[in-house]
């Protein structure tokens, strides 16, 4: 699986570890009274938790298993993980459309407009730049969903960036899609400039997408 890098997620730590509790590894060690994460001693309890641990990577692809597999799992199995499946579907669905309204509401007011028109001479900024300068326009306001749905955990193979192109005039935008379904992504607008919603890409007609791309890889995009 490819490697994301999220500069956010740490900085989500370090604030909740000011908030909640000790600021540094040496007052955490100082307050509590356990030393976690010692050498453990080889008894019956390593014995069982080594055989889980095994069979654990031993079913780890059978736990990847899309819902219509899952329901070819034997019944009394397949059951209880279809339920699973679709309580995780929902939540992370509720969730991608919360982060969307906190990513439009936060776009308003950081917002900054980008006067050079030459595609060629607009520079895209990192998440670390974007943060920096307190804001951007779309090419850089983008970042505000993509990187809080890495931080919280939306698979790294699922999201990707696309560059999009309104087919009236030819206008340019980005967003983030999330690849839930691998043919017909949720597309999730930080500025709403497409949609204020998180829908299908295919429901939203009149936009083109021309590149989609995270850190590592570049795809064309072709028609069917």
């Amino acid at each position: 699986m490819k490697r994301k890098f999220c500069w956010l997620a740490p900085l989500l730590v370090l604030v909740a570890g000011c908030a909640f509790g000790p600021s540094t590894p040496e007052e955490a060690a100082a307050r509590s009274p356990w030393a976690f994460f010692e050498s453990a001693p080889d008894d019956l309890w390593a014995s069982k938790i080594t055989d889980w641990q095994l069979r654990q990577r031993r079913d780890a692809p059978v736990l990847a298993a899309s819902p219509d597999e899952a329901r070819r799992l034997p019944p009394d199995w397949a059951l209880l993980r279809e339920k699973s499946l679709a309580f995780e579907q929902r939540e992370r669905r509720a969730l991608a459309k919360r982060i969307a309204k906190f990513s439009q509401d936060e776009a308003r007011s950081h917002f900054r407009w980008d006067p050079d028109t030459n595609l060629a001479d607009d520079p895209w900024p990192t998440s670390l730049e974007l943060y920096a300068q307190n804001g951007d326009d779309c090419d850089g306001l983008d970042l505000i969903a993509y990187d809080l749905l890495l931080a919280f955990g939306f698979s790294e193979a699922e999201l990707f960036r696309v560059v999009v192109r309104r087919d009236r005039d030819g206008a340019h935008h980005m967003a983030t899609l999330w690849f839930e379904d691998p043919h017909d992504p949720w597309i999730i607008d930080a500025t709403g400039a497409i949609s204020r919603f998180v829908r299908r890409f295919s429901e939203l007609p009149g936009w083109t997408p021309l590149r989609v791309f995270d850190e590592d890889e570049i795809f064309g995009v072709a028609g069917r």
